[in-house]
């Protein structure tokens, strides 16, 4: 009555396929779960085929398949999906780890959905209250899910209506929302201040994170934090002076979506030292990708940068705003709109037009020279 099956997912994990099937007249049953491992795959059939024994009324109207669980759900969404953000993969795992991922999908009502939305805004399960806009995004990758296990994996349950109900509700409460254009830029005193600390901090003899150039790069650049840690050293043109992005964030699909940014001066300075003998030898202690221009953990920016503003009192500054910056300088300098596009690579020409429509230009903008020749020179960091 079992069997299993073998399958190579597309990120290279084994995952195993127990399938029982009872096909006789009048009855139509078909259960299946995926496992880590084989034996585990063996027990469950075992147990399960034990429990139909004892309890044969189990075919009995086998038309309809038991629900899977959300944690389940999820667990296969990932298999099977092949491209997948590392901020979504990251929640849907953390989406594991709660109380209500044990439920089945049939018992997915709308105040399971908004009770977790609005523990989220007040609250939080991981921390501070979060913004409308994050909340309706975990709603939405919740909806992924229950979209794959409805149309893919033919688990019919009222899970997707519910989840649709309870967004209309939390969205008239004004509970979720979507994210509203950013106008936070940081100051010249944060730049130094960010600077200084992250400079004292790359001073230090164990540390290989090398902040304070990674945040004049990402400044410079234009590019998304994901962006910098992915850039290939043999994908760099100095001679032409162009550095090709592979893979870059697109809604229609990351995989394939390859383009050049154009580097300007100010940039090259930065990775020349990047890429010098000293700041490689540093980065490379942890043994990663030589080829990479950053062969450290990504995720370990976002975790200095939060500490150190914390540490510094500064408020409402998100690593994604060093990105808004760089556009910003490159208004500043008059630049048009298809000429900023070969520096920040944006599709569309409307998502630049809040850059260059500014009424008013910054004075005395503070650059990466001045700002390491004071954390060079100040002693109270």
């Amino acid at each position: 009555m079992g069997t299993i099956s073998k399958r190579t997912t597309t990120k290279g994990d084994v995952r195993y396929r127990a399938l029982i099937q009872v096909r006789k007249q009048g009855v139509n049953f078909s259960e299946s779960k995926t496992f880590s491992k084989k034996t585990l795959a063996e027990a469950w059939i075992k147990k399960r085929e034990a429990e139909i024994e004892i309890n044969p009324e189990i075919l009995q109207g086998c038309e309809i398949k038991q629900s899977m669980t959300l944690y389940d759900a999820i667990e296969r969404y990932i298999e099977d999906v092949t491209e997948i953000g590392q901020s979504k993969l990251y929640k849907l795992k953390q989406f594991k780890t709660y109380d209500f991922a044990k439920l089945q999908l049939i018992n997915l009502t709308r105040d399971v959905f908004s009770a977790y939305a609005l523990k989220r805004r007040n609250s939080n399960f991981d921390g501070a209250p979060v913004a409308k806009s994050t909340v309706e995004q975990d709603l939405y990758y919740f909806k992924s899910v229950l979209m794959h296990a409805e149309f893919v994996l033919n688990q019919d349950s009222p899970a997707l209506f519910e989840l649709e109900k309870a967004m209309v509700g939390l969205r008239n409460a004004k509970q979720i929302d979507r994210s509203e254009s950013r106008e936070r830029l940081p100051t010249r005193d944060e730049l130094l201040i960010l600077t200084s600390y992250f400079y004292k901090r790359w001073e230090l003899k164990n540390v290989t994170m090398p902040t304070h150039l990674i945040m004049w790069l990402a400044i410079y650049t234009t590019r998304r934090r994901g962006e910098l840690f992915g850039l290939r050293i043999s994908d760099y043109d100095a001679e032409h002076g162009v550095w090709l992005v592979r893979n870059m964030k697109n809604p229609k699909g990351s995989k394939g979506n390859n383009k050049r940014f154009k580097v300007s001066s100010k940039a090259k300075a930065i990775i020349d030292e990047l890429l010098s003998p000293e700041v490689r030898k540093k980065m490379m202690r942890l043994g990663g990708d030589p080829d990479l221009l950053i062969p450290l953990d990504a995720a370990s920016t976002t975790r200095l940068f939060t500490e150190a503003c914390k540490i510094h009192s500064i408020n409402d500054l998100w690593w994604h705003d060093f990105r808004h910056e760089g556009a910003t300088r490159l208004a500043e300098e008059g630049l048009t709109v298809p000429q900023i596009q070969q520096f920040t690579l944006h599709d569309s020409w409307s998502s630049l037009q809040r850059y260059v429509n500014l009424d008013l230009y910054r004075k005395n903008l503070l650059d990466y020279d001045e700002a390491i020749d004071f954390a060079q020179n100040d002693a109270c960091f």
